[in-house]
């Protein structure tokens, strides 16, 4: 059974070939690749994860963004046409669509970096040096990193730093 397919995340890729190289039913399963395999399928849980929400916020910011852009002319067409439509021509419903357009693009390009760090993380344990406790520790940092969720004051400090 072949690993490679055109349709599936790196995340994906990557876990298949470590269960092929270092998982349970494996010919080289000694303890420390074992514990390499354990953390590359945490991370591609994680990564799964993440992959689900792009792909949800993703089509919810292509819709949103849609909306943004028609919705002046729907209030224009709506008038042509006689609807009386109200919400059209209200600036809150379109200031709310537009900030619910601006929100759903925030959580996919958060959780598309997240997803890409997780990757990432799993070719670092696949082509790096994992038996060294530095390299380890490095990964255990990120992954601890990666479980911290979104936080709104460690982007609002991260901007005030970067103020003269």
């Amino acid at each position: 059974m072949t690993i490679f397919h055109n349709k599936q995340t790196s995340a994906a890729l990557l876990e298949r070939w470590a269960a092929q190289k270092w998982g349970p039913d494996s010919q080289d399963s000694s303890d420390v690749n074992q514990r390499r395999y354990l953390l590359i399928y945490d991370i591609y849980i994680k990564a799964s994860s993440y992959s689900i929400i792009n792909k949800v916020a993703f089509w919810l910011a292509i819709i949103g963004g849609m909306a943004v852009l028609i919705w002046p002319s729907l209030a224009v067409l709506a008038e042509d046409f006689g609807w009386q439509m109200a919400f059209l021509q209200s600036a809150m419903v379109q200031t709310t669509v537009t900030g619910l357009a601006v929100l759903m693009f925030g959580l996919y390009s958060h959780y598309k970096k997240r997803q890409s760090a997780a990757e990432n993380l799993m070719r670092q344990l696949i082509y790096g040096d994992y038996q060294s406790q530095e390299a380890l520790e490095q990964v255990l940092t990120e992954m601890e990193r990666l479980d911290g969720g979104f936080g709104f004051a460690q982007h609002i400090t991260t901007k005030d730093k970067e103020k003269p």
